[in-house]
C-alpha cells in the first residue's frame, strides 16, 4: 500500500509520462529510456507489455492491469490502480507467496485476521515468478488466465505463464519499467488524498 504523499507523486509522474505514444498496439520505448540493456514498457490502456533489449523488441504480451475500482470499509479506502511512471525491478522472486492484505478479506466478506495469521499466506495465486517493482506492486502470474488483457487486478501487472517465464529470465534486477497510458482517461482527483493505493494481485 502506498501512502497519500507517494500517491500524489505517482499521479504527477503519470501526467508527465502519458504523452509518449498515440498508437496503442505498437511497441513503445520512451525517449528517455536507455538505448542499451533491458527495458520493460507497459501500456495500461491496451493491457500490453513489451520487453526490449538494446532498443529491439525481445518479447511482448497481453497483460492484466489495475481495475481502478475503489473499495471502502468504514474510514478505510483502497484504490486498485496500477501506478504510472518510471519504476524499476528491485527483486526477482521464484514461487512467490501472496500475503493477503486486509482488503482481500473485506472483499470476500470475511473477518480480517491478525497480521501474522497463517490464513494470510497463500500459494499458487501469483504464478511461478514475480518481478518486484517496490511499493507492493509486482509483475507476476495469475491463477485467473481469463483476466489477461483486461483491467482486473488490484494494481499489479499479471502475465500469462509463458510470457512471465520469458520476462523473468531476461530481466535483471535494476531493469527500468515504464508504465503509461496511450489513451489516458480523466481521473477524478476528489478524495484521492485519503486513498491507499495497493498492489499484489
Amino acid at each position: 500500500m502506498i501512502p497519500g504523499s507517494r500517491l500524489a507523486r505517482l499521479i504527477f509522474v503519470a501526467i508527465l509520462v502519458t504523452p509518449i505514444t498515440t498508437l496503442a498496439d505498437q511497441p513503445v520505448l520512451p525517449d528517455d529510456a536507455p538505448g542499451v540493456g533491458v527495458v520493460i514498457t507497459i501500456d495500461v490502456s491496451t493491457n500490453r507489455a513489451w520487453l526490449f533489449r538494446d532498443g529491439a523488441v525481445l518479447a511482448e504480451s497481453r497483460v492484466a492491469t489495475g481495475s481502478d475500482k475503489v473499495l471502502r470499509n468504514g474510514h478505510r479506502i483502497w484504490f486498485f490502480r496500477t501506478p504510472r511512471g518510471r519504476l524499476s525491478v528491485v527483486d526477482k522472486i521464484v514461487d512467490p507467496i501472496w500475503t493477503k492484505p486486509d482488503w482481500a478479506f473485506i472483499e470476500e466478506g470475511k473477518r480480517v485476521p491478525a497480521p501474522d495469521a497463517p490464513s494470510r499466506r497463500v500459494r499458487g495465486t501469483m504464478g511461478k515468478y514475480a518481478l518486484d517493482l517496490g511499493g507492493g506492486f509486482l509483475i507476476h502470474g495469475t491463477d485467473d488466465p481469463k483476466s489477461i488483457g483486461t483491467k482486473a487486478s488490484h494494481g499489479c501487472i499479471r502475465l500469462p505463464a509463458k510470457s512471465l517465464k520469458k520476462f523473468f529470465h531476461e530481466t535483471p534486477i535494476g531493469t527500468p519499467v515504464y508504465i503509461f497510458d496511450s489513451n489516458p482517461q480523466p481521473l477524478s482527483m476528489t478524495g484521492l488524498n485519503s486513498l491507499e493505493m495497493t498492489g499484489v494481485q
